[in-house]
This record gives C-alpha cells, structure tokens and sequence, in this order.
C-alpha cells in the first residue's frame, strides 16, 4: 500500500526528504524515539519544532541544540521555498550545501517521528565559525531555522561542533533581511529542555522572522 503524503512531504517532496534522510544518519539509530522528544514537543504544544536532535555513541537521541529561528511567509509563497531562495542563486554564492552534515533531526508532530532537515547550508570563511543553518518546513506558511557557528573540535565526528548560536542567528537574520525578511523583536523560544541544557547553550539568539 502506498502511504499518503503528509502535509511535509507534500510541501518538501518526498524524494528529497527522503535522499537526505537516508544520508543523514546511522541506520541503527532510532527515527521515532519519542521518549527522546521533549514534551513540549511530544504532547503537541507547540507551532515549531524546538529542539535538533542528534544520536549519541549508543544511538540514543538527545536533544542536543536549540532551534533557533521561526519564519512565516505571508507572502502567498511557499516559506520553505523562500528561505531557499535567500541561501541559493548567483547573489548568494558565498552559502553551499557541498559539505557534509552529521546527523541532525527535529520532530514532526503530525509523522510522530525525527525527520532530517528538508535544506542544509553553510557560508565558509578563513578559520573557523564558519556560518551553518538546517531549515524544515512546518507548513506552506512556516519555517523553522537551527543557526550555530561551526567552531573547530577535533574530537568531533566531523571535526567541528555547533556553537554560538546567539551569533549564528543574528547573522542569519541579517543575511535574510537582506533578502526581503523582516525581523520581529524581541523573541522568545520556550525549548522545553532541563536548565542545565539552557545554561550549556547561553545565549540561543531567538529570532522570529516574517516575509
């Protein structure tokens, strides 16, 4: 039998959701562990999803960075193609999608499971701090947006880790001012996660974005 299309997929395109997923992540690893979720996300209260999950050594998955960006288009467009147009194009040549990611999920509400980011995209510079984004598409109106900088860690599977995502947001939102967004302040995300989490993260930058 042929599932039906969600909503996601439908805005998304299953093909695509579905090749970066099977990229993404370890085939061991869980994609429905709710036990994992937050319950702010879990018990469905809430219009975005909070938190990017990742698995750890024993492919338990963890809430482990915050999500950091809400954008709605109330343009009559597509948000998620929106927000592709602003990291994409000859006037957005310095953002890429060439570099691998580690693993990296948020819940969907309406699948009941982790699914990966629908676009990925990093702005290399000399060093590191390099610029990193993961967009997923909550609705036709709706995007929600993790921004960290990439800080260099050579114990990390992929040499890196997410990091100031206080910066990382702020410079995003820049960039997507200049592409048509307006920014809507002050903003504040409810992430559900313990304070000891809160606290590990700092400052999260918390943007609500709206074209």
């Amino acid at each position: 039998m042929t599932p039906e299309l969600t909503r996601r997929e439908a805005i998304a395109g299953l093909g695509s959701a579905v090749a970066v997923g099977s990229a993404a992540g370890p085939a061991s690893a869980s994609d429905s562990p709710a036990d994992a979720v937050v319950d702010l996300e879990r018990d469905g209260e809430t219009d975005y999803p909070r938190c990017l999950y990742k698995p750890d050594s024993d492919d338990e998955w963890n809430p482990v960075l915050p999500i950091n960006i809400h954008a709605r288009d109330s343009s009559g467009g597509a948000a998620l193609s929106t927000v592709e147009d602003g990291f994409t194009g000859l006037g957005n040549l310095e953002w890429t999608r060439v570099f691998p990611d580690a693993t990296a999920r948020a819940w969907d509400g309406e699948r009941e499971e982790l699914v990966p980011p629908d676009h990925s995209f990093r702005r290399p510079r000399l060093g590191d701090e390099w610029n990193h984004v993961h967009v997923w598409a909550v609705d036709e109106d709706r995007v929600a947006i993790h921004a960290h900088l990439d800080v260099i860690d050579l114990t990390s599977s992929h040499f890196h880790r997410g990091d100031r995502y206080g910066d990382a947001a702020a410079e995003a939102a820049a960039h997507l001012a200049d592409e048509g967004w307006e920014t809507e302040t002050p903003y504040s995300i409810e992430y559900g996660v313990e304070d000891d989490r809160l606290e590990r993260w700092g400052d999260t930058g918390d943007v609500k974005l709206v074209y």
